[in-house]
């Protein structure tokens, strides 16, 4: 069974191009059955493949749209796929809508695999993942901060933190240790941060 990766895209471009897309997308939703058979479903990646003339044996598409919209300026389309963000899948579909650019922020916890191509946080600003569990106090954050000083603060005004802590990943993480070594069966806790792709 594969780690399944969660991929966010934000799709700009032409107004003409970003309508073919979402025709597309609305026919495929709108099939009783999946354009080509799959495990997935209508939103199959594999279908948007084959609508566009590609062969699913050839690119990589295993995956599913889970949530999608357009609201005339752009198009928002979120993917559950296996390993790692479809970037096969979606450089398929640059070659056939060129003039499409698409922004990207992907997680695969499983192997701490945390990605993004939007370089100047035009969508996705934040770069860093807080994913903190304290089971005996009943605390779960799973939250996004665009720096670490944002992580620190949030920590003290939810009362994990208690002490100043410098701002960087391994005095945080350093910290949390500290804490999770006197409770370990109740906490548990995981910071990453999304690193730059430039594709």
């Amino acid at each position: 069974m594969p780690n399944w990766c969660e991929s966010v895209y934000v799709i700009e471009g032409p107004k003409e191009d970003l309508d073919a897309l979402d025709k597309i997308m609305t026919s495929l939703k709108q099939m009783e059955k999946p354009l080509v058979e799959n495990g997935f479903g209508v939103w199959w990646c594999g279908c948007i493949v084959a609508i566009l003339g590609g062969n699913t044996q050839e690119i990589y598409c295993r995956g599913e749209v889970i949530d999608y919209s357009y609201d005339g300026g752009v198009i928002k389309m979120h993917i559950e796929s296996a390993w790692s963000e479809l970037r096969e899948f979606r450089l398929f579909l640059l070659k056939k809508l060129p003039r499409l650019k698409f922004y990207y922020q992907s997680e695969e916890p499983g192997m701490c695999v945390f990605t993004t191509n939007d370089k100047y946080g035009r969508y996705f600003p934040e770069r860093w993942l807080l994913d903190y569990n304290d089971e005996a106090k009943n605390l779960y954050i799973y939250e996004y901060f665009t720096d670490l000083p944002a992580v620190i603060e949030y920590l003290k005004n939810n009362g994990v933190l208690t002490k100043d802590v410098y701002p960087s990943k391994g005095s945080i993480a350093a910290a949390l240790d500290e804490i999770q070594e006197e409770r370990p069966d109740d906490i548990s806790y995981m910071l990453e941060e999304f690193i730059e792709v430039n594709d």
